[in-house]
């Protein structure tokens, strides 16, 4: 059986369960919120490892092939150009469709804050370089940028770092075999996710109020995906049917969508990536991962039309074209820094978006906290879904893609 099929299946049944099962009380509540950080520690577990192998042993691979700084300069480029797009977007269609505003409500949730910068640059850089695998496992950056470093110094000298390649080479197809096994247990993590996702807008008071906004980046997503990444794709991938690719990506769309955690996804991400797009693993274990901590296309668009929305909601005066490109810019910034709060990235980009713009709103995206997990499914599901279309294009530019037919996708 596709492995999709098994998510939407379990997504249905998730679904069902928390529309008519079970009780929509704080104990169900709390029940439920505990078995989503169990089923997302299980689909990180193996992670880092992955990442760590994988990535080492790919840029070695990159370095033989003098490809590092194309595949490199061109991920970086997609970043810039997929997330400049989609804030485009974004805000373009919050002034065009011109959603309701929100009423103020007065809500008593924590304010979410990113770390602070020399926080995040120590753990970047530490003092001590083994602290990098001892960390939480939120901050995947630090071990991405160190794995870089490691893999293109193992061709200083081919015959003395030949046992580490080799050693590097089997660890990582392992943690992919590994990471084949989760992809095939989350379809029960879906279940709980996709309950726990039900549940939270059963609870959550009042939730016509936010429908137009819902309505407007559900829609804006679907035109995105089914509209403009397609015609994109159709001229990057040399005029290939770019449907396909997008089916490729169905399970880690699910993934996505209703775990709202980028990493939880990372793993289905990086077997569909290489099975289903036909990626190589010396690009796609370079890409991957740092599209995954880097492409935030996704969130800095949902970040900037729900801010316009709140600033909205809060005054009834005009919105200058200043104040525009200042949402856009920091919009598009935040959401660069938001891999260190994995889950989070949404709430934590409108709470720092509120903080500096102030005049009275410093707190004001706790009117949207009831549709939070929401606005972080559709933020997210783009973001990855961006990253693995980003590392085709790259991979296909690179004439180093393998053509798979769609029967044959896992």
């Amino acid at each position: 059986m596709k492995l999709w099929i098994k998510y939407v299946f379990a997504a249905i049944v998730g679904i069902l369960l928390g529309m008519y099962v079970f009780p929509a009380s704080e104990t169900s509540y709390q029940n439920l919120q505990f078995a989503v950080r169990i089923v997302l520690n299980i689909g990180q577990y193996a992670l880092l490892p992955l990442v760590f192998f994988s990535m080492s042993y790919a840029a070695f691979q990159l370095r033989m092939d003098q490809r590092v700084l194309a595949v490199l300069g061109k991920s970086l480029l997609y970043v810039l150009a997929t997330g400049i797009l989609l804030v485009c977007l974004g805000t373009l269609s919050v002034f065009l469709l011109n959603p309701e505003r929100i009423p103020i409500i007065i809500e008593t949730e924590k304010v979410y804050s990113l770390p602070g910068f020399r926080e995040m640059l120590e753990d970047i850089l530490p003092a001590n370089l083994f602290q990098i695998f001892i960390h939480s496992g939120n901050f995947l950056f630090p071990l991405v940028l160190f794995s870089l470093f490691l893999g293109l110094n193992f061709s200083f000298d081919k015959f003395l770092s030949k046992p580490a390649v080799q050693l590097f080479d089997s660890l990582s197809r392992i943690f992919y075999h590994i990471g084949k096994f989760v992809n095939e247990i989350l379809g029960i993590g879906i279940v709980v996710l996709s309950s726990f996702f039900i549940m939270h807008l059963r609870i959550s008071d009042e939730l016509e109020l936010y429908s137009q906004l819902i309505l407007l980046i559900g829609l804006l997503a679907a035109f995105i995906i089914l509209g403009i990444y397609p015609i994109i794709l159709y001229f990057l991938t040399g005029r290939q049917n770019p449907y396909k690719y997008l089916y490729a990506l169905l399970a880690p769309g699910i993934a996505a969508f209703f775990s709202g955690n980028s990493y939880f996804s990372l793993i289905p991400l990086t077997s569909h990536v290489k099975e289903n797009l036909g990626v190589p693993r010396k690009i796609g274990a370079v890409t991957v991962p740092l599209f995954t901590v880097l492409s935030k296309a996704g969130t800095a668009m949902v970040t900037s039309i729900t801010f316009i929305v709140i600033l909205r909601s809060y005054s009834s005066l005009g919105i200058g074209a200043g104040e525009v490109v200042w949402i856009m810019l920091f919009s598009f910034g935040v959401s660069l820094l938001t891999s260190a709060v994995p889950g989070l990235g949404v709430a934590v980009a409108l709470s720092a978006l509120c903080s500096a713009y102030g005049r009275g709103i410093e707190t004001g995206f706790l009117i949207i906290y009831p549709i939070l997990p929401v606005l972080s499914s559709f933020a997210v599901f783009l973001d990855v879904v961006t990253s693995a279309l980003g590392s085709l294009a790259v991979s296909h530019s690179e004439d180093n893609q393998k053509e798979i037919y769609a029967k044959d996708f896992i």
